[in-house]
C-alpha cells in the first residue's frame, strides 16, 4: 500500500502519545472535543514520558497498566472485567524498520476507550491511521479498530504470501524444464522467507488460545463473534502458508534429486574414462622401463604394434563397461 500524506490536523507522529476521538458514526473528530463517542490513545513505549503518563492514570485498572507497561514481550490476549487486552503480532512498519520482521503492539479496549502502546513503528498500526485520517472507513466502538488492525495485518501477511507463491510458480517451471541450473540460489531464500511466515502465521493462530473457555463464556456477543472470526481467518492463512512450505520442500527435494543426477553422470563418464585409459596406462608403464627384454624392441613397428594393442584392449574396455551400465539400468 501506498503510504499517504497525513491531513495537515493530524498529530505529529514524534508525540509520545496521540488521541483520536471519534462520534457515534465511526468519523475521526478534528480537534479537541468534550464528549467523543469513544477515543484511541496510542502511546509510544520507548518514551518515559509515556509510560509515567501510564503509571500515574488513575483511571486505568492495574492489570491495564501491568499489560501496557511490562518488560517482557509475549503474544497473548486475554479478557478480564470487561477490558479485553493483550499483545497483537505486527510487522515493522517498511520505513523505519525491516518489513519481514515482527513487532509487538499493545493494548486495552473498553466501551469506550482504546489504549495501544508500541516501541516501534508498526505496519498495519499505521496503515490503519492512515485510513482514518483520509475517511477510508469509520470506526464505530474500539473493537471495530482492533478488528481492522488485526484484519489488516492478517492481508499483509497474505500478500506476502502470494509473492512467495509467484516467485515459486517460477522456480517450479524452471525446474521442471531443462533450465534448472542455478535455481537453487533462488529457492534458498525462499525457503528462508516462508518458514519465517510461517512463524508468524503460527502466533497469529495461537493468539486466542490465551482465551480460555471462561472468558469465552463471560463474553459479549458481539465480541465473541469477532474473535471467531478472525480465528477461523487466521486459521485459513495457516494452513495457505503450511501449503507453501510443503511445496518449497517438495521443490527442494526435486532439485537435490536432479543434481544428484547429475553428479552420477559425472561420476558415471569419469568412471569409463579412468576403465578406459586403464590399460592404455599399464602397457605404456610396462614399456617404459628401461630394461632388457622388452617385446618388439628391435622391430620397426613396434610402436604401433603395442598402440594398436592398448586400443584395441582400451576398446573392448569400453564396449564391456557400457554392457554392464546397461544391464544395470
Amino acid at each position: 500500500m501506498d503510504t499517504l500524506d497525513p491531513k495537515p490536523s493530524s498529530p505529529r507522529m514524534d508525540e509520545f502519545v496521540i488521541v483520536h476521538n471519534f462520534d457515534a458514526g465511526g468519523a475521526l473528530i478534528a480537534g479537541p472535543v468534550a464528549e467523543p463517542s469513544w477515543a484511541w490513545k496510542s502511546y509510544a513505549l520507548i518514551d518515559l514520558r509515556a509510560k509515567r503518563t501510564l503509571e500515574t492514570d488513575k483511571g486505568l485498572p492495574e492489570a491495564i497498566k501491568e499489560n501496557l507497561l511490562i518488560a517482557g514481550d509475549q503474544y497473548q490476549i486475554s479478557y478480564d472485567d470487561g477490558w479485553l487486552f493483550g499483545e497483537l503480532p505486527d510487522l515493522q512498519h517498511e520505513h523505519y524498520g525491516d518489513a519481514r520482521k515482527l513487532g509487538y503492539f499493545r493494548f486495552a479496549l473498553n466501551d469506550r476507550l482504546f489504549i495501544s502502546g508500541r516501541r516501534h513503528p508498526l505496519q498495519s498500526v499505521d496503515d490503519v491511521r492512515q485510513y482514518i485520517l483520509h475517511d477510508k472507513i469509520k470506526l464505530e466502538t474500539p473493537l471495530d479498530l482492533f478488528n481492522a488492525i488485526f484484519r489488516r495485518f492478517l492481508e499483509l501477511l497474505k500478500a506476502e504470501i502470494a509473492k512467495l507463491s509467484e516467485t515459486l510458480d517460477s522456480i517450479e517451471d524452471h525446474i521442471v524444464g531443462e533450465n534448472w541450473q542455478g535455481e537453487r540460489e533462488r529457492l534458498v531464500p525462499v525457503r528462508r522467507q516462508i518458514v519465517l511466515f510461517h512463524r508468524y502465521l503460527t502466533a497469529a493462530t495461537s493468539l486466542f488460545r490465551h482465551i480460555d473457555h471462561a472468558d469465552r463464556r463471560a463474553f459479549p456477543e458481539n465480541l465473541d463473534d469477532l474473535i471467531e472470526g478472525l480465528s477461523r481467518r487466521a486459521e485459513t492463512l495457516h494452513a495457505e502458508g503450511e501449503q507453501l512450505q510443503q511445496r518449497a520442500r517438495l521443490l527442494q527435494d526435486e532439485l537435490m534429486a536432479k543434481l544428484t543426477n547429475q553428479s552420477n553422470q559425472f561420476l558415471y563418464i569419469l568412471s569409463i574414462m579412468t576403465a578406459v585409459l586403464l590399460p592404455t596406462t599399464v602397457i605404456s608403464g610396462l614399456f617404459g622401463m628401461n630394461t632388457g627384454g622388452l617385446p618388439f624392441l628391435e622391430s620397426p613397428h613396434g610402436f604401433w604394434i603395442v598402440a594398436f594393442v592398448a586400443l584395441f584392449i582400451s576398446v573392448m574396455v569400453y564396449l564391456f563397461v557400457r554392457k554392464i551400465g546397461g544391464s544395470r539400468s
